[in-house]
C-alpha cells in the first residue's frame, strides 16, 4: 500500500507540472502578436488620375504648356466666414462648383478668378485632354461653352475660360503649407457625374501627409474621390481651396489599397495660373 500511495503521489505531481508547463506555453503564444503582412520593399507606388466618366481612351502625352496670359484680377482673398459655414465649410463652395463635360469625359471644376468679364475655371488636365469642345454645367443647370486657356499634363491642371457672362464667385484660397496631418479636408465634386442626378457631393477626411511625387506637391487624404471628382476643389476647415482632386492609388502589385487619394496643392495651381 505504501508503494502504491507513493507512486500515485509522484504521478499526481508530474501531471500537475505538465499542466502548468502547457499553460505557460499556451499563454506565451497567445501574447505574441500575429505576423502583419508587409509590402514588398521593391513595390513602386504610382499615382494615377481619377478615372473620368466615361474613362478617357486617350494615351496621356507630356507636352509643353503655354504660359497663360496674366489674369486681370488679383488672387481671391479669404472671405469672412459665418459660424454656420465653419461647421459646414463646403456649404458656400458648392455654389461655385461646376460640372465639366467633353465628348469623352465628365469631371468637376470650380470658379478660380475673373479675367475682365470672363470667368476662369480650374479643372484637372486629364478631364479635358485632347478635347476640342468643353462645356461647363453651372449650379443652376445652364450649359456654357468654354475655351481652354492652358493645360499642364505634368501638374494635371487646366484653366478654362467662360466668356458668355456666367457669374460665379471665385473660391477663396487657403495655404496648404499651414496644414498639419490630421487637419480636416473636404472634397466637393460630381462623383459619378449624371449617374447621381448631376448633384455635387461632399466627402470629408483629413490630411494624411504632404507628398512630393515627380516634383509635384500633393496633399494625400482619406477623403473619398471617385470617377467624376477629378478637378474638384479640396477645402480646408474654413472652406478655402487648398488643393484640386486629381489622383488615387487603388492597388500596388495586386494588393488592394484604400483611402490613398491625392490633390494637387493649391500653390501648384497658382504657379500654373500665374496668380
Amino acid at each position: 500500500m505504501r508503494w502504491g500511495t507513493l507512486l500515485l503521489a509522484i504521478a499526481t505531481v508530474l501531471a500537475g507540472a505538465l499542466a502548468v508547463a502547457l499553460g505557460v506555453v499556451l499563454a506565451l503564444r497567445l501574447q505574441q502578436p500575429p505576423a502583419r503582412p508587409v509590402l514588398d520593399p521593391r513595390v513602386q507606388l504610382t499615382v494615377t488620375p481619377i478615372p473620368t466618366l466615361p474613362p478617357l481612351d486617350v494615351t496621356p502625352v507630356r507636352t509643353s504648356t503655354p504660359t497663360p496670359a496674366a489674369l486681370s484680377t488679383p488672387a481671391a482673398t479669404p472671405l469672412a466666414v459665418s459660424s454656420s459655414e465653419i461647421d459646414n465649410p463646403a456649404r458656400a463652395a458648392i455654389d461655385s462648383v461646376v460640372q465639366v463635360r467633353t465628348a469623352r469625359s465628365q469631371g468637376t471644376g470650380f470658379a478660380w478668378s475673373r479675367r475682365g468679364t470672363a470667368l476662369v475655371i480650374v479643372t484637372a488636365a486629364h478631364v479635358v485632354e485632347a478635347a476640342s469642345t468643353v462645356t461647363v454645367i453651372a449650379p443652376d443647370g445652364t450649359e456654357h461653352p468654354t475655351s481652354v486657356l492652358t493645360r499642364d499634363p505634368v501638374v494635371d491642371i487646366a484653366l478654362l475660360e467662360v466668356a458668355d457672362g456666367l457669374s460665379l464667385e471665385p473660391l477663396a484660397r487657403g495655404d496648404s503649407q499651414r496644414l498639419a496631418p490630421g487637419d480636416p479636408l473636404y472634397v466637393v465634386g460630381f462623383a459619378l457625374g449624371t449617374e447621381l442626378l448631376g448633384d455635387p457631393t461632399v466627402t470629408r477626411g483629413v490630411l494624411s501627409r504632404r507628398r512630393i511625387i515627380d516634383e509635384v506637391e500633393y496633399l494625400q487624404t482619406d477623403a473619398a474621390m471617385n470617377p467624376g471628382n477629378s478637378g474638384g476643389p479640396v477645402l480646408d476647415s474654413r472652406g478655402r481651396v487648398v488643393g484640386v482632386a486629381v489622383a488615387v492609388i487603388r492597388n500596388a502589385k495586386g494588393i488592394p489599397l484604400e483611402e490613398l487619394n491625392f490633390a494637387v496643392a493649391v500653390e501648384e495651381v497658382i504657379a500654373v495660373a500665374g496668380n
